[in-house]
């Protein structure tokens, strides 16, 4: 979409002149710019900053004075209401009359920076509540956290030295970073490689990757990698039921043990799946579903890292694994009281720094679903028609 359409469609919403197939153009156009950001926020503020960032950056010179700010004015409009709530609801209005099934609840809040690092001694260090900077340092390799949110590894020995030697040869180290439930994190591992941890997830790594001859890591939950292409030496991430090959890529695995399908989506490179006896291997845009066997289908890839991206993004999603979201992020419990509720679709587009109740609200305006809550508990029903 040109600049001169979207400033048209902006004007338009901004005005309360736009049809409903206009405001859709203009939403579907935002949607899209705001995904591509690869940032992993650690507030609502951050989100609000990026998203209108973006929006800053779509206005050319020739945009001045008073459409600039006219502009502006729109794009923050935009910002506040309509990415996250105008796709699911008919009316504006609406969005201001909560159910009385939802109460406000002031002592749930959402996830943000914080998981525990277990060193290879077994000695375990809170990453949410250590200060900047170097933080500990194992068989020449420093671990330092920085002020954004990331576990960084950093090799100070001279390449070619081995982890730790004995009489009895090479021992490797492993450490393990795990996120609670309300808890997300960054890694930059010893090769270079990033990645990216979900709410309730962990990830097993060697301090060093030197003289091995492989980078085997071990997922449990969901991660985002950035893999560091090395040719002579492959990644593999093995998770309770797969073993996924790379060599230089960005994917996503969602491996929860407590659910029965695992996910890998790729988009960039390529991957090899294996699980049992069967294999498969994805090109970008592709999603490995793995379940008693491997189902590959094309997907929108960017939609798998939303959450990286500090969003939900569901779409046409069974309840059961939105609410299994809900509750990793929101540190939550979720009870079902209608058992088939659990397979119905739902569509959800919003911050994951939103309110869970605005969350919950949007939810129910979707479809027969019901919330209440006591407590951290989360309990779903079906409405009285």
């Amino acid at each position: 979409m040109n600049q001169e359409r979207i400033y048209t469609l902006i004007q338009k919403y901004s005005d309360k002149t736009a049809t409903a197939a206009e405001k859709e153009e203009l939403l579907k156009w935002y949607r899209e710019k705001a995904y591509h950001d690869a940032e992993f926020p650690g507030s609502e503020d951050t989100v609000g900053d990026m998203m209108l960032d973006r929006l800053q950056r779509e206005i050319k010179p020739g945009v001045k004075g008073g459409a600039y700010s006219k502009w502006l004015l729109a794009a923050s409009i935009l910002l506040v209401a309509g990415i996250t709530y105008w796709l699911f609801t008919k009316t504006f209005e609406s969005f201001n009359k909560p159910p009385a099934s939802i109460a406000q609840v002031e002592n749930i809040h959402p996830g943000s920076n914080k998981a525990t690092l277990i060193l290879a001694d077994g000695s375990r260090l809170s990453l949410t509540d250590a200060g900047n900077g170097r933080i500990a340092k194992q068989s020449g390799v420093q671990i330092a956290k920085t002020a954004n949110g990331q576990l960084v590894y950093t090799i100070k020995e001279p390449t070619g030295t081995t982890p730790i030697s004995s009489a009895g040869g090479s021992v490797v180290l492993y450490n393990t970073i795990e996120t609670p439930q309300g808890g997300q994190y960054q890694v930059i591992l010893p090769d270079g490689s990033k990645v990216w941890l979900n709410a309730f997830s962990s990830l097993k790594f060697p301090v060093s990757f030197l003289s091995q001859k492989e980078r085997r890591v071990e997922l449990s939950g969901e991660a985002y990698f950035e893999v560091e292409h090395r040719k002579d030496l492959p990644f593999r991430v093995v998770t309770n039921k797969q073993v996924v090959e790379v060599l230089g890529t960005h994917f996503d695995i969602n491996a929860y043990p407590d659910e029965t399908l695992t996910r890998t989506v790729l988009l960039q490179g390529a991957v090899k799946l294996t699980a049992g006896n069967n294999t498969a291997v994805l090109k970008p845009g592709q999603q490995a579903d793995l379940q008693r066997d491997i189902k590959v289908t094309y997907v929108n890839a960017e939609d798998a890292v939303a959450w990286k991206n500090g969003y939900f993004k569901f779409d046409d999603e069974k309840l059961e694994a939105i609410m299994g979201s809900v509750a990793r992020w929101y540190d939550v419990k979720v009870i079902f009281l209608d058992e088939n509720l659990k397979n119905e679709k739902f569509g959800v587009v919003t911050t994951r720094f939103a309110s869970i109740t605005s969350l919950l609200r949007m939810i129910e305006q979707t479809g027969d679903a019901r919330f209440s809550m006591q407590g951290s508990t989360i309990t779903v029903s079906r409405k009285v028609k």
